[in-house]
């Protein structure tokens, strides 16, 4: 029988096991650092990243799956009649989803292939990935899979600070004039996803301010169903946000993950940032 398969990259951040235990299928961005090319997610991990990125001294950057990584995809994942709902880091930030559609199109008159602009990155990504696959692996139809994951996109929000705005600089996500005068006033803004655009909220001094103003971004969502906090190498930090976090909203659960290398590319291995899904 047909069913609702699932597809991403590794700009979702799975947990180790997701993938395969959902049936997920996640295509790595290629990372390019020093001399080397290497798969997101199999031939690095956020583990090693840190310290391979303190190696170099050359920036690293991301290269999205090729065409063909997706043609193949899609030939494999539409055996038998099955759908593809295939979810991909947000457009504004990454060529990903583009190169996903433009390889669907001429595939679309014979398959049910729809490719989904999360307007998210991360786990935030990784969450939408989730739960459309719990959803078509309890046999439901691409049109609930789609209409799930749509609904969940402007209930995910993701906010974060980062110790220098080079990389996202470096990597076209904010202009250099904005780079230049944050790193000479040694300003650490507060930044959130907006539409799938980074946007400057708040802007602080030092990182005791910074978790501050993350505790606040998190108080005002009243309705909490999910909250992960992302970090690259910064336990202290994660531990002083969760701790101020339940001084002002007791009980709340918070769960604590490594943003993956793709994201380290371009935010720095020192960011830290929370994603939140908010209830109805």
């Amino acid at each position: 029988m047909p069913r609702v398969k699932i597809l991403t990259d590794s700009t979702a951040d799975l947990p180790p096991g997701v993938a395969e235990e959902l049936g997920i299928t996640v295509l790595p961005l290629t990372i390019q650092l020093g001399n080397k090319k290497l798969r997101d997610g199999i031939d690095v991990t956020p583990a090693d990243f840190v310290e391979r990125m303190a190696r170099v001294s050359t920036p690293p950057a991301t290269l999205p799956p090729t065409a063909k990584q997706f043609e193949e995809a899609y030939a494999e994942l539409t055996k038998g009649g099955n759908a593809v709902v295939a979810i991909h880091a947000s457009s504004k930030l990454s060529q990903t989803f583009r190169t996903a559609a433009r390889t669907a199109a001429p595939l679309l008159g014979r398959h049910k292939i729809v490719v989904i602009d999360s307007q998210l990155v991360t786990v935030g990504l990784g969450m939408l990935v989730t739960a459309a696959a719990r959803l078509a692996a309890s046999g439901a139809s691409l049109d609930a899979v789609v209409r799930l994951t749509r609904g969940m996109i402007p209930r995910i929000y993701i906010g974060f600070f980062v110790e220098t705005l080079d990389f996202l600089e470096r990597g076209g996500r904010i202009g250099k004039a904005q780079a230049v005068l944050g790193t000479m006033l040694n300003i650490k803004p507060l930044l959130i996803l907006e539409e799938g655009e980074i946007v400057a909220l708040e802007k602080v001094r030092n990182r005791a301010k910074a978790i501050e103003k993350l505790v606040e971004f998190i108080t005002e969502f009243t309705h909490i169903e999910k909250m992960v906090v992302l970090h690259g190498n910064t336990p202290l930090d994660v531990q002083a946000l969760i701790e101020q976090t339940n001084l002002v909203i007791p009980n709340l659960d918070i769960s604590v993950d490594h943003y993956g290398p793709a994201t380290a590319t371009h935010v720095g291995t020192d960011a830290l940032g929370v994603v939140i899904y908010e209830g109805m």
